[in-house]
């Protein structure tokens, strides 16, 4: 569509939002103002740049899509490419894996990914951490922290030490604060004998990682979450960091709580955990993913689950409280496009819960209206939104349609394919 015709359409839809008593202008400021941190381990299958030699790894991907990136330089490209088709305020979660030097796993500092926030600060993104407590030689029996031998323990507690080093550091230079994720795979297969003791070394090891509080001016720059799972491969039976185990932690010591979409039981809808655990946290972290039958990790689409999330972020009031993530991963297909996919998506989400008619809906219920509630609820389906959506796209000069599929297999033809 042409300028002229997207225009005289937001103009339309501006007016009917308006009879719902949504100001469509002041949305699309506040949207602007809402930042999504995209998760640069899907560019490369959760590979990392390390030369470890054949190590097991924690995580399953499945597929063998062409083109991956195989260095930083490479994988920086893809994510750039993805973030010129996104009109979300960008940020980029980053793995202790992906480290560009020599130094070991459990003794990195914020020079060792200092061509990641160069980067950054050129592009003005901001920068988040995660410790690849994972894929790597000092995993026992698939254990980290909660490991019975205490060496491979004490490794992976300096590796967690120093990652809040390191975001402290990152979020400085980078002037925004830097979202610190501790998600470890711990767990056995089968039913284990003493699921007390795997806990109590658990407990022992974040208490040493969190045993130095951060100063009131570092609290400006980071963030600690705890992730915790439901089950995994391998772990079919026991996970240690479980969700309620993380909860009463972070509770009780001050750490944020990060909830994944897809590491509950197909049932659970992680919208509802969100005023459910707000109150009681310090922080809360979002990794949105589409789990199939569990944590699947599929790429993020317009689906009931993604709005829901976003309903309760606006209808709570969380949006600038509550960090938003991506966390998927599909080498089956395109790896840039799952990318493009899952922001566009969840931009779209965002932005059709900031057009909700939220006052409408919660005066209807505040007076036991729920006959208006429900219609209202249904009635907004119908309501412009994809006028405002391709406005948006206009104003911050993103293409779409068609031209953004023929523009991404141009960028695999000519970039890409190079790589095998």
């Amino acid at each position: 569509m042409d300028k002229k015709t997207i225009t005289k359409a937001y103009e339309e839809a501006k007016k009917i939002y308006a009879e719902y008593g949504v100001d469509t202008d002041e949305v699309l400021k506040q949207f602007a103002s809402i930042s999504v941190s995209l998760h640069c381990w899907a560019g490369d299958d959760i590979k990392g740049f390390e030369d470890l030699g054949d190590v097991k790894s924690e995580n399953v991907v499945t597929g063998s899509y062409p083109y991956r990136a195989r260095n930083g330089e490479e994988l920086r490209m893809d994510i750039e490419k993805a973030f010129s088709y996104s009109p979300l305020s960008p940020r980029v979660s980053l793995h202790s894996m992906y480290h560009e030097s020599k130094s070991p796993r459990n003794d990195l500092t914020i020079e060792d990914f200092r061509t990641w926030v160069d980067w950054a600060k050129k592009n003005h993104y901001g920068l988040d951490f995660n410790t690849s407590f994972f894929t790597h030689p000092m995993m026992k029996d698939g254990m980290s922290v909660a490991s019975l031998d205490k060496e491979t323990r004490d490794y992976w507690i300096k590796a967690g030490i120093d990652s809040r080093k390191i975001s402290v550091a990152i979020g400085k230079e980078l002037g925004t604060a830097c979202w610190n994720n501790f998600w470890f795979p711990d767990g056995l297969k089968d039913v284990p004998a003493n699921r007390a003791l795997y806990r109590e070394l658990l407990k022992d090891s974040l208490d040493q990682i969190f045993a130095v509080p951060y100063s009131e001016e570092e609290k400006k720059y980071a963030v600690d979450c705890l992730e915790g799972k439901w089950f995994g491969i391998g772990t079919e039976s026991f996970v240690v960091g479980s969700h309620e185990f993380y909860l009463g932690y972070c509770a009780k010591n001050h750490v944020g709580l990060t909830l994944d979409s897809g590491h509950f039981r197909p049932s659970e809808d992680i919208g509802d955990k969100i005023s459910a655990v707000f109150p009681f946290v310090d922080n809360v972290m979002l990794h949105v993913s589409r789990g199939i039958h569990w944590d699947s990790d599929h790429v993020v689409i317009e689906d009931d689950g993604l709005q829901g999330i976003m309903n309760e972020l606006k209808r709570g009031n969380y949006f600038g409280k509550v960090h938003i993530a991506l966390d998927y991963f599909d080498a089956t297909i395109s790896r840039v496009f799952s990318w493009v996919i899952g922001l566009r998506a969840t931009a779209k989400a965002i932005l059709k819960a900031l057009l909700e008619p939220t006052a409408l809906l919660q005066k209807a219920e505040r007076e036991n209206n729920f006959t208006s509630r429900l219609y209202l609820l249904e009635e907004q389906n119908n309501l412009p939104f994809n006028a405002v959506w391709q406005y948006l796209l206009m104003e911050k000069g993103i293409v779409s349609g068609l031209e953004l599929e023929k523009e991404l297999f141009e960028y695999q033809e000519t970039v890409q394919k190079v790589r095998g």
